[in-house]
């Protein structure tokens, strides 16, 4: 009586061939190359609008633990002599060979202090006419007071992923991208993730910003600002003959 563990011979043929398959399938296709061009421009403008830019360290824990190609570009926008309070961050990380460059950020803010309240994505009207769409996270969380006493900050947070030719709010969307991009053609994109962030300052500052006042001055701000670091919005790369109507399922792709 054979075992119920034994193997016919045939079965085991059947998995030698396609192992031998699998090795010969990954000796003779050529390995992924890396993209060269990317989405974005890792140089943030001096000045957006009246908004003049000031310089921000990247921390010590982002270098730490994202991989050592990483890259970034990373300003806070505000008026001379603005309390940093009231100033927008503007960040962007593009990723290297690694992908951990580039995450869900709701993955990472609890381990910031902050906790996710809410999200969705909202449209931001460029001039170039895409709708832009980015996700909007509505964050909080506890600070002390000067005189002791505690009190929650609330904060918007805007992101969204910028490929070669597409942008998305997805991480999903990113993800089946990417992986496209490798099957088909054999290419490693690299990706940017772009955020913009404010808190909202009612009841902290002298005429602080209400939540509705805040999330429409943050999309003010990446309409005025898309164009000086998003290759697709650039009025060169427009002049190109990119079409603007490209717009689906909140992705627009030029060639992809």
């Amino acid at each position: 009586m054979s075992s119920p563990f034994e193997i016919s011979p045939v079965k085991s043929v059947i998995v030698l061939v396609l192992g031998l398959l699998t090795v010969i399938v990954c000796w003779t296709i050529p390995p992924a190359k890396e993209a060269d061009d990317t989405g974005v421009v890792m140089d943030l403008p001096f000045q957006i609008g009246p908004l003049f830019g000031f310089h921000e360290d990247v921390s010590k824990a982002e270098l730490e633990i994202l991989p050592p190609d990483t890259t970034f570009a990373r300003k806070s926008y505000g008026a001379i002599g603005s309390d940093q309070l009231d100033r927008i961050l503007c960040s962007i990380v593009l990723s290297g060979r690694e992908k951990r460059s580039i995450h869900r950020p709701e993955r990472c803010l609890p381990g910031q202090g902050w906790n996710v309240i809410g999200s969705n994505v909202v449209d931001v009207p460029l001039a170039s006419g895409h709708p832009l769409k980015v996700m909007a996270l509505l964050l909080n969380r506890p600070v002390t007071l000067s005189n002791g006493t505690i009190s929650h900050l609330e904060a918007y947070y805007l992101y969204w992923y910028v490929g070669r030719n597409v942008t998305t709010p997805y991480s999903f969307q990113r993800v089946m991208l990417t992986n496209w991009d490798l099957i088909v053609h054999r290419a490693n994109q690299r990706w940017a993730y772009v955020i913009v962030m404010a808190p909202i300052t009612e009841g902290f500052l002298p005429n602080g910003r209400t939540a509705d006042q805040t999330l429409f001055m943050l999309k003010q701000f990446i309409r005025a600002s898309v164009p000086s670091f998003v290759k697709m919005e650039m009025p060169s790369f427009q002049s190109a003959g990119i079409s603007p109507k490209q717009v689906e399922a909140g992705l627009y792709a030029t060639g992809h």
